[in-house]
């Protein structure tokens, strides 16, 4: 059975930061997990995943830099033949990790939601640090990408959220609008409106193209929602969904789930050939989950109507509308 390329290490709950927009689903009402895998299980995890043709891995958290044997598991995936990304808060990063990132060619993806709003959106007042990560790695040779997530706090400073570290160096710009899950469900009311989100677009465009710097939208948006489509030439912008079918999750205690927002388990990582006959996991491989307002939509080749396990938290149901689609952002049910 094969499984999607890439795959998303979740090597621990425990984080350095208190972001407000903190999607984790054990940030609010599933358990979070009292275990964590050992570097040996994590390496056995990855010589699985290999014959099931996984080729890039990707180690998160919680704050994955938290972990002592991240560096021997970046080292290790090397020597596997992965193709590698560590996402980090940049907090903890020190002269050993950015040495084995270095040598392995791993893509370090850094957050940085706000410069002004920093501390108010993480709880640690870390932005100079995180600037000068990037200007650090710069220097060593070591590609960087700047991980936004974009609320209503930090949106009228975008321009310069973005702008900073390109300048210092980041070499590319993920943006993730806020969306309900974990620790932002008790803060919906910092979730963008869709004119705030066009607004996002707008910016982000703006400045990629100055700088001539490329970036994506994370988080895909549904197509109806974007009133340009067309406009966006160095902003990707995706309305596709890609849990289950181009990426999927690992969570620290090595359960599956079909993407980093989800609460649901969908079996151990030691059971992935059931996934072929498990009904959530085949839910997304086959698209079945869209909301009844997008079923004769004219866009349905290029939209799946939205973020679909926002939707779920969000909710209660895969086939909901996207919470971009609510007025008020006022969530109904959180699933147990």
């Amino acid at each position: 059975m094969m499984l999607p390329a890439n795959a998303v290490f979740e090597l621990t709950a425990r984080c350095n930061h208190r972001c407000f927009f903190c999607s984790c689903p054990w940030e609010y009402s599933v358990d979070r997990p009292t275990k964590e895998l050992s570097a040996d299980e994590w390496k056995q995890i990855m010589r699985r995943y290999k014959m099931h043709g996984v080729s890039h891995v990707s180690f998160t958290g919680g704050e994955a830099t938290l972990c002592d044997y991240l560096p021997m598991l970046i080292e290790y995936a090397y020597e596997m033949g992965y193709a590698i990304t560590m996402i980090t808060n940049g907090r903890a990063v020190d002269d050993t990790l950015l040495n084995a990132v270095k040598k392995c060619g791993v893509l370090m993806s850094v957050s940085v939601p706000g410069l002004e709003t920093f501390e108010e959106h993480t709880g640690v007042d870390n932005i100079d640090n995180v600037l000068s990560l990037f200007e650090k790695c710069r220097d060593m040779g070591i590609k960087t990408v700047a991980n936004i997530a974009v609320t209503k706090k930090n949106l009228p400073e975008l321009y310069e959220n973005i702008s900073y570290p390109i300048l210092s160096g980041a070499e590319y710009v993920l943006l993730n609008r806020f969306l309900p899950g974990g620790r932002g469900m008790k803060n919906t009311e910092y979730m963008l409106s869709n004119d705030e989100l066009n607004e996002m677009l707008d910016i982000a465009e703006e400045v990629l193209t100055r700088a001539g710097v490329n970036g994506h939208i994370g988080t895909e948006l549904p197509y109806c929602v974007v009133k340009n489509p067309e406009k966006y030439k160095r902003l990707h912008v995706g309305h596709k969904c890609g849990a289950a079918k181009s990426f999927f999750i690992t969570d620290p205690e090595g359960y599956i789930k079909v993407c980093n927002h989800s609460p649901h388990r969908v079996c151990h990582w030691t059971e992935i050939e059931t996934l072929d006959k498990n009904e959530y996991w085949q839910r997304f491989r086959k698209g079945d989950y869209l909301p009844e307002m997008c079923k004769g939509c004219k866009y349905l080749d290029v939209c799946d109507g939205g973020c679909r396990e926002a939707a779920h938290v969000f909710h209660g149901r895969t086939n909901d509308p996207d919470p971009c689609f609510v007025k008020d952002h006022s969530p109904l049910l959180y699933p147990r």
